[in-house]
């Protein structure tokens, strides 16, 4: 089986400490946001040159709470009262082979701060 890293480029803050309460999808509510704050070696303004010009982002995220060895082809969603088993791939489950997760969010501002320049987005459905 084939193995690729990934570099972490950036890390979303949120109100979300833990995964209690987060919509189970990007875009539910609207009004939450997040700030995307990146790495030191991506923090180049060039980096995001043009990016004002979208409207939306797609992200793709780790799922940092839910890294786990082995995989299971069937979980028990808890939307269908963790009563019945579905396919994982039928399923927005963390538990996945590969932990990631993909999230369209709007893009609100491009802020300085000391961090870099970082991005306000909403519709968010991460935890910090």
């Amino acid at each position: 089986m084939e193995e690729f890293l990934m570099k972490k480029i950036a890390t979303i803050r949120t109100d979300f400490p833990t995964k209690f309460g987060i919509p189970r999808q990007s875009g539910v509510v609207a009004g939450l946001t997040g700030k995307i704050v990146f790495e030191p070696l991506y923090r180049d303004a060039a980096a995001l040159r043009g990016i004002e010009g979208f409207s939306h982002l797609w992200l793709i995220w780790q799922f940092s709470e839910n890294v786990q060895e082995g995989w299971s082809p069937t979980v028990r969603p808890p939307i269908l009262g963790g009563n019945k088993r579905v396919g994982v791939f039928a399923t927005r489950s963390p538990f996945r082979p590969n932990p990631i997760g993909l999230s369209c969010v709007k893009l609100e501002q491009i802020a300085d701060s000391d961090a870099g320049r970082v991005l306000i987005v909403s519709g968010v459905d991460f935890m910090d």
